[in-house]
């Protein structure tokens, strides 16, 4: 890859994230007008998180072999283009066109983290990769802010048909001005020749061949789970276990995701300073599990700074370690098999993000949200021990 800069290769890597996060993350922000537009139940509205993960997951691995050949950057901006059509189609007034807009959206969202991880390892040598990593990885947040200051007020000033078509129709068009546009995209070279054993399964079978990997990639499972299970189930647990009303659930989920911006970028930073990845990961894990442990003992006598504070904490670990667990999967493998190792690592990781919150849920119901975090702690734990791991036991 001609060289660019770090800064244009954090923005032609950054960028595609953040609006392909923003189309994925608008339909549960307007999910009571997509399900009353289409006749369905509301809650119907969970179905789409876990329908929309499954083809993350196959988008993920389908395009690990074809990336090196398109090239990343060009498969990264195809995606948002593609992706902005797809997301016009949940304005059609067809429940078919729900189904297929949320199978193309997440094959579009899957190759990005993947196809982004390649194009860091094929360009210059970054000092600070961790913190590098972390900063890309807010996207993700940054996509999920963006819907929801965006998408309620197209539909307020439109409707929700229109809203649809005018967010996807800009991201299209934005796709093709910067693919075209940036030189880093436009002069990225494509890999001549095929990486061993490419196939579907391949970035799998990567995993089951690397100890090390494996291990971070079952940590990652876990610390997906709960990363999920905050940002989907924290104002459900203020609000119904600590009896506060929207207004101030609502503020605890966004101290919670400012947290998690706060939290990957120092976390990163952390990484970085004391050199040691796993050792990172396993701390954060640790904080994870002391979080729960402080959330267990929140009552409704709580005042109102004290949850704000372990909402605070609960963002910044469950939601902070993204960014250090892709540099240690880079420094793991070899540059060629960056995209790979993430692919693999990936499906573990949304194992836990499709499984954590309806099982958190179920367990809340029955024992109750204290005992459900309680088991949180035990999980994050049992993350941090993988991460902290002996790497000769793991290779």
């Amino acid at each position: 890859m001609p060289r660019h800069g770090p800064l244009a290769l954090l923005f032609a890597t950054m960028y595609p994230q953040t609006v392909m996060s923003m189309m994925v993350l608008t339909p549960p922000v307007v999910a009571d007008q997509v399900t009353a537009l289409y006749g369905l139940p509301p809650e119907t509205a969970g179905v789409y998180a876990a329908a929309s993960y499954i083809f993350v997951a196959i988008g993920t691995l389908s395009t690990a072999s074809v990336i090196p050949r398109v090239g990343p950057l060009r498969m990264s901006f195809a995606c948002i283009v593609a992706g902005g059509g797809a997301l016009a189609l949940f304005g059609l007034g067809s429940f078919a066109f729900v189904l297929l807009a949320t199978a193309l959206m997440g094959l579009c969202y899957g190759p990005l983290t993947p196809a982004g991880q390649q194009a860091i390892a094929n360009g210059e040598p970054i000092a600070n990769l961790a913190l590098f990593l972390s900063v890309r990885q807010t996207a993700v947040p940054l996509g999920g802010m963006l819907a929801g200051l965006i998408v309620p007020a197209l539909v307020i000033r439109s409707d929700l048909e229109t809203a649809l078509f005018i967010v996807g129709g800009a991201v299209t068009l934005s796709g093709l001005v910067a693919g075209g546009l940036l030189g880093i995209v436009r002069e990225e070279k494509r890999e001549a020749r095929p990486i061993a054993r490419a196939g579907f399964l391949a970035p799998l079978r990567l995993m089951l061949g690397h100890r090390a990997l494996l291990a971070m990639s079952f940590a990652s499972t876990l610390y997906g789970a709960l990363q999920l299970v905050v940002s989907s189930l924290l104002v459900v647990f203020v609000m119904h276990e600590l009896g506060r009303d929207l207004v101030t659930a609502g503020m605890m989920l966004g101290i919670s995701q400012a947290a998690a911006v706060c939290g990957r970028i120092g976390w990163g930073f952390i990484a970085d300073r004391v050199g040691r990845l796993r050792g990172t990961l396993g701390a954060i894990g640790l904080g994870m599990a002391v979080a729960c442990v402080m959330a267990w003992g929140l009552t409704p006598a709580s005042p109102d700074w004290a949850i704000a504070g372990v909402a605070f904490l609960l963002g910044g670990t469950t939601s902070g370690w993204n960014g250090v667990f892709l540099a240690s999967l880079m420094q793991t493998v070899p540059a060629a098999q960056a995209g790979f190792a993430a692919s693999g690592a990936l499906l573990f990781s949304y194992v836990g993000i499709v499984l954590g919150p309806p099982l958190f849920g179920g367990l809340a119901g029955l024992a109750g949200f204290p005992v459900a975090f309680l088991m949180l702690g035990v999980l994050a734990l049992g993350g941090a021990a993988l991460c902290l791991m002996p790497a000769a036991s793991t290779k």
